[in-house]
């Protein structure tokens, strides 16, 4: 006998009875989370604007610019669900899927400091030589530790675009089951494959940070690893316990479960978008793309605004890098 999914709640997708006044729970996680993201869409848009504007090394600032929009997509994600407890389930993925987005373009960026030119990048990391913590130095390894973690990050990108497909069909049919957390159902497996790939990509791009800092030095690497390691961690942590919860909470006439598995869970994203959008104006500044001297793609040229922007939105670097993780295109 097959098993059965627990049933959600009776007041699941109900509207719970006011907390204060004519105010519901949902209301009042409602207008603080447009709030937030209002905030948040405000300056991503500056930021990316003050980019625009200096738009000197295509190749690097596309990949900034990918970065500094995740929280404004997470919040947004966000807000969308609270208004819509009964479709958040099929929502939810897209912010995961541009996470794993956000994700490799952070890898991309520390290439680009350590080989700004993509048709020399496998000379530079054949030639590049890194200290081991034992003081051993390692000659030629650079390049394999290139390829290694190129392919662990852009197969972390196609498992996650897997996940999210497999999350759709399976809430489609019937067996994602989000009340149980036994392994008879999708919903703690997606759950926990996730976990474990996030948690992949962050090592994998916090060792090569670590390996190769000092060919990164004066970027802020580091600074922009923790600030978006920290919201990543928080928010894929955050996922986990929310989706081990799902089983036990039953909620009340003014918390309804959904108030707390997706309107809980969404406000507290909302707010965690905006402190890691506050901080990415110190760690993505525009300002190093200000000066003459600054290495860039196009000998110091900027790019116009429109065209920036044109450019930051072209995915063909991602499916390049897709092809070259696999050897079907010359890394």
């Amino acid at each position: 006998m097959s098993p059965t999914c627990p049933a959600l709640p009776p007041n699941a997708y109900a509207e719970g009875m006011p907390i204060h006044g004519s105010m519901t729970f949902q209301r009042l996680v409602q207008i603080i989370a447009w709030i937030c993201f209002a905030v948040t869409a405000v300056l991503c848009i500056g930021l990316s604007s003050l980019h625009f504007r200096r738009y000197r090394s295509p190749n690097e600032q596309r990949n900034v610019f990918r970065i500094i929009i995740f929280p404004v997509v997470a919040c947004l994600v966000s807000v969308v669900c609270i208004h819509t407890y009964h479709a958040s389930n099929y929502i939810a993925p897209i912010a995961s899927l541009y996470e794993a987005v956000a994700l490799v373009a952070l890898y991309l960026l520390y290439v680009h400091y350590v080989a700004p030119e993509p048709r020399s990048r496998a000379d530079v990391f054949q030639r590049l030589i890194y200290t081991t913590k034992k003081g051993e130095s390692k000659p030629g390894q650079g390049y394999s530790l290139l390829r290694s973690s190129w392919r662990v990050l852009f197969t972390y990108l196609v498992v996650y675009f897997i996940l999210v497909i497999a999350t759709e069909i399976t809430l489609a049919i019937g067996v994602y089951c989000e009340t149980s957390n036994k392994p008879h159902f999708a919903h703690v497996w997606i759950q926990a494959f996730e976990l474990i790939a996030t948690i992949t990509a962050l090592v994998t791009i916090f060792r090569f940070q670590r390996t190769l800092k000092h060919h990164m030095s004066g970027r802020k690497a580091l600074p922009k690893l923790v600030i978006f390691k920290l919201f990543v961690i928080i928010v894929t942590v955050q996922r986990f316990v929310f989706s081990i919860i799902g089983g036990h909470v039953k909620g009340s006439d003014k918390i309804t479960y959904s108030d707390v598995t997706i309107g809980l869970q969404s406000l507290l994203v909302c707010l965690e978008a905006l402190v890691t959008q506050i901080a990415f104006f110190f760690c993505f500044s525009p300002k190093e793309f200000s000066g003459i001297g600054h290495q860039s793609d196009k000998e110091g040229v900027a790019l116009g605004p429109l065209a920036a922007l044109c450019h930051a939105l072209n995915p063909k670097d991602l499916v390049v890098g897709l092809g070259q993780a696999y050897g079907l295109v010359e890394l």
